[in-house]
C-alpha cells in the first residue's frame, strides 16, 4: 500500500509538470504576474481583515455566478489579458495553500483592493505594493526554483514573462484628498505626483531586480468620473473636474518616469495602459461600444445588480463592468489607443 501510495505521488506531480510545460507551450508568454488595487484583485482580500472584500452577491454575478473576490460581476482587465496570452487566469496568491505554491507557474496575483503606491495608504487590512512584492520575492526564491533547476532557465523564465501594475488611484482617494478633507489645505498635486512615481519607480526596480524585463503600468484613470465622485443636478451628470485636474499631473509625468527608467534598467521595456484616454473615447461616443449608462453603478442602493449589465461602464460606485473591462484589454492587446508606445502583442515580441 505504501509504495502504491509513493508511485501516485510521482504520478501527480510528473502530470503536473508535463501539464505546465504544455500550457506554456501554447502560451505568447511563459506567466503573467499581477500587482495592483481592487481594479485587479482576484480575491486576495477574502484572506484580509478588511471591509474591502466582494467575496459576497452581487459581485461574481457574470463569473459563473460565483463571488470570487473580484471587484466586478465579471472577469477583471488582468484575467482577459491573461486569457488573450494564452495563460489561465493568475490566481490570488492568498488563495492558495503555502504547499501549493510552487505548482503555479504561469503566473499569481498579488493585488490587493484599498491599497496603494505608499504603504500609508490603506482602508483596513491589506496588501501594499511593497508586501506584494514581498510575497513575488518568495515565488522567485523558495518557489519558482522547484521547476527551474538552472538560474538561467528561470532568469529567461522571468525575462519573457510580464508584469502587470495597477495601481495609484487610491493614493488619491484614501490619502491626498483625504487628508485635504482633513487639513482643510490644500496640497501641491505636482509634488505629490513626483513623489508617487519615485515611490512606483523604485518598487518597479525591486521587481526588475528579482528578474521583471517586460511592464505594463496602468496610468490613473479620471477619479473624478465614477458614480461616487460625479458631479449631480437635477438635469445633468458630469465628471468632477477638480479632482481629475489633480490627479492629472501623475498621468502626464508617467510616461516620462517610465522612460527614465527603461534607460536605467538595462533590458527593461514599458508599456501604459492608458486609463484616461480610454474613458474620454468611450465619453465622447459610448453607443458605439455598447454603453448606455456611463455615469451610474450598475448595482442600486438595493444591492441589486441591474439587468443590462453590458451597458453600464461602472458596476459599483467605482470599479467597472466585465463589458468595460473587455473593450479596454482587448484594445490594450492588439489596438492603438489603450496602451502606449506599445500594445502587448507588440510588447510579447519585443527583444
Amino acid at each position: 500500500m505504501f509504495i502504491f501510495k509513493v508511485f501516485w505521488v510521482i504520478y501527480l506531480l510528473t502530470l503536473q509538470v508535463f501539464l505546465a510545460n504544455s500550457y506554456r507551450a501554447k502560451s505568447l508568454v511563459p506567466a503573467l504576474y499581477v500587482f495592483g488595487d481592487s481594479s485587479v484583485d482576484a480575491g486576495n482580500n477574502n484572506n484580509l481583515n478588511t471591509i474591502a472584500k466582494v467575496n459576497t452577491f452581487p459581485y461574481g454575478i457574470d463569473f459563473n455566478n460565483c463571488s470570487t473576490g473580484r471587484f466586478s460581476n465579471g472577469k477583471t482587465f488582468a484575467d482577459i489579458i491573461a486569457l488573450k496570452l494564452g495563460l489561465p487566469m493568475p490566481p490570488a496568491y492568498l488563495g492558495v495553500s503555502t504547499t501549493e505554491r510552487y505548482q503555479i507557474v504561469s503566473g499569481i496575483n498579488y493585488a490587493s483592493g484599498s491599497c496603494g503606491i505608499l504603504n500609508t495608504t490603506r482602508n483596513g487590512e491589506c496588501l501594499s505594493l511593497d508586501k506584494q512584492i514581498e510575497y513575488f520575492t518568495s515565488t522567485v526564491t523558495n518557489d519558482l526554483p522547484r521547476n527551474f533547476r538552472r538560474k538561467a532557465k528561470l532568469s529567461h523564465y522571468l525575462s519573457k514573462s510580464i508584469f502587470l501594475l495597477s495601481i495609484g488611484s487610491n493614493d488619491y482617494i484614501l490619502n491626498y484628498f483625504k487628508q485635504e478633507m482633513e487639513t482643510n489645505q490644500k496640497g501641491n498635486p505636482e509634488e505629490f505626483a513626483d513623489y508617487l512615481l519615485e515611490q512606483l519607480g523604485s518598487k518597479i526596480t525591486k521587481i526588475y531586480d528579482l528578474g521583471g524585463r517586460k511592464f505594463v503600468i496602468g496610468s490613473i484613470g479620471p477619479i473624478g468620473c465614477a458614480p461616487s465622485f460625479i458631479n449631480r443636478t437635477s438635469s445633468s451628470k458630469d465628471c468632477n473636474e477638480d479632482m481629475n485636474q489633480k490627479v492629472k499631473p501623475f498621468s502626464n509625468k508617467l510616461p516620462w518616469k517610465l522612460q527614465e527608467l527603461q534607460t536605467q534598467l538595462s533590458g527593461s521595456i514599458f508599456t501604459i495602459s492608458d486609463n484616461l484616454k480610454m474613458f474620454k473615447k468611450i465619453k465622447n461616443s459610448p453607443e458605439q461600444f455598447g454603453f448606455t449608462n456611463i455615469w451610474d453603478s450598475c448595482v442600486g442602493q438595493d444591492a441589486k445588480p441591474c439587468e443590462n449589465r453590458k451597458q453600464y461602464l461602472f458596476y459599483d460606485f467605482g470599479h467597472s463592468t466585465e463589458a468595460t473591462n473587455e473593450i479596454c484589454a482587448n484594445n490594450c492587446f492588439s489596438g492603438r489607443d489603450a496602451c502606449f508606445p506599445l500594445n502587448i502583442e507588440q510588447l510579447v515580441r519585443a527583444h
